[in-house]
């Protein structure tokens, strides 16, 4: 989504402010502060950029994904294709114990190899920093993945730092995703800041590449967590966005939940998303509709028959001109809730 700009402002800090519900639409595209970017996705997406200038790994690093010359240990750490890791059930890409992982059709990463999983490749890398799995923070063992001083653009304005990596889910996963992360960040962003999302083909089509793909997404804005339904991108609006209540927390480790469900019983739509933070749902006091140009028609949010691409790490739509550290550690995904445990 990109910087929206019109008299709306004023009643939509006070959304934000008050935290009182804001509708199911906002015809200027929903950019409550000026300076503060807005949700959505940018253009492409593709991962073209500058690709990251800010060196090489720090002590101890395990590899380095996107960003500077690669480390020693890093061999095999961008390879691959993005194909599926070939797990069926149970725990995958590490985490062999424990942690939620043990149903069927569970995929679960700690990066404890200290190095990219198998089946994820590298996709966006714009502005400085770097994506590395290393030892540098955990939750749980010693390696997490570590998007590092990401910087770069200005904030409100669009175009900012992203850090990713991409994973095709096996065949027929289903339309139903729940997931889960341990996230730590230095710095909650006022831009929109995504961290997580998954897609699936359109109805009756069988493409699956990414920019044919309808989308949900987990993201921070504001500095308050936020959810996202989206049709393809580019150019990844109409959207439907979900601000929530709670404020972003930094420098501490949270867990976040998530469920997508596109196929939503009998319902002519696929389900809005649910996100859960430390294992309290979150609700949204802030909800509309972005699109260039604005619309007040919320979107169809198409239904799914097989969620079959992630895509994690940071990716900022407007800038962040002070940087930042996150850390990611025992992602999974699943068709059943998961869990903090």
């Amino acid at each position: 989504m990109k910087l929206a700009r019109g008299p709306l402002y004023s009643i939509l800090l006070v959304c934000l402010a008050g935290a009182i519900a804001c509708g199911q639409s906002d015809p200027v595209g929903g950019g409550p502060l000026p300076t503060a970017g807005s949700s959505g996705a940018s253009a492409g997406g593709s991962g073209a950029g500058s690709g990251g200038t800010s060196g090489s790994a720090s002590a101890g690093a395990a590899g380095v994904v996107l960003g500077g010359a690669p480390s020693a240990g890093a061999a095999g750490a961008a390879a691959g294709a993005g194909g599926s890791s070939g797990v069926s059930g149970g725990a995958g890409g590490g985490l062999a114990t424990g942690s939620g992982c043990t149903a069927a059709g569970t995929l679960c990463w700690d990066f404890e190899g200290g190095a990219l999983p198998t089946g994820w490749s590298a996709y966006r890398n714009e502005f400085e920093g770097q994506l590395l799995v290393d030892n540098s923070k955990a939750h749980q063992g010693t390696y997490s993945l570590h998007a590092k001083g990401l910087k770069g653009g200005t904030e409100g304005a669009q175009g900012g730092p992203k850090k990713t990596i991409r994973f095709n889910l096996p065949a027929a996963f289903g339309p139903a995703l729940w997931g889960r992360m341990w996230l730590f960040t230095s710095v909650v962003p006022m831009s929109h800041s995504g961290l997580f999302n998954a897609r699936y083909a359109r109805p009756n089509t069988t493409d699956t590449a990414i920019e044919k793909l309808d989308w949900y997404e987990v993201a921070t804005y504001t500095g308050k967590y936020m959810s996202i339904w989206h049709p393809p991108e580019p150019p990844g609006f109409p959207e439907w966005v979900k601000v929530s209540g709670t404020p972003g927390v930094a420098n501490d480790w949270v867990c976040l939940e998530w469920f997508f469900d596109g196929a939503n019983g009998n319902a002519p739509q696929a389900a809005d998303p649910r996100v859960w933070l430390n294992g309290t749902e979150l609700t949204w006091p802030m909800e509309f509709v972005f699109s260039e140009p604005p619309t007040t028609v919320r979107p169809v949010q198409e239904k799914a028959t097989n969620f079959s691409l992630l895509e994690v790490g940071v990716y900022l739509y407007q800038g962040l001109p002070g940087g930042s550290d996150t850390w990611i550690d025992q992602l999974a995904v699943g068709k059943e809730r998961i869990g903090c445990q």
